[in-house]
Formats: C-alpha cells, sequence, structure tokens
C-alpha cells in the first residue's frame, strides 16, 4: 500500500503532533509508523499472556487444582433461562 494518504483529526491528530513536536518521530508519517508497529506488539504481548494464562488453567485442570463447571452449575438459579 504505498502511497497511502490518511487523513487525521481530533486526538489522532494531536496524538501524531506531539509525537513529532517532542521529538519521538522525525515526521507524521514516521509516527504514524511507531504507532502502528507499537500497537501490533502491544496485541502480540497480550495474546501470549492470555495462552499462557489459558495454559496454566488447563493444567490446573488436569491437576485438579481447579474445577470446571457445566452452564448450569456456572449460571445457578439462572439455569432455568438456557434454551436447549
Amino acid at each position: 500500500m504505498d502511497g497511502m494518504n490518511v487523513i487525521l483529526r481530533g486526538k489522532a491528530l494531536q496524538i501524531i503532533n506531539s509525537m513529532v513536536k517532542n521529538g519521538y518521530a522525525n515526521t507524521k508519517s514516521e509516527a504514524i509508523r511507531l504507532a502502528v508497529l507499537s500497537f501490533w506488539d502491544r496485541r502480540t504481548e497480550e495474546e501470549i499472556l492470555v495462552s499462557r494464562k489459558l495454559d496454566r488453567i488447563d493444567k490446573d485442570v488436569r491437576e485438579g487444582k481447579r474445577k470446571t463447571l457445566n452452564a448450569k452449575e456456572a449460571l445457578g438459579e439462572y439455569a432455568k433461562y438456557l434454551q436447549g
């Protein structure tokens, strides 16, 4: 997608201008690239943390340290609202 034009307004424009003004980026284009890369890094990090947490829960269940509940047990008195 070379030569892409982006129109920024409001808070997004303020942030990009601030990044350039404070020396985090030399140009608005560079500031946008940095923001996109930062977003991707954060998203990837979150996915890794979620995966680790789910692996830990699965391990706890296998070792009997954590009990799993079916839908009726989890909902308790509200189970009567389950369809099916």
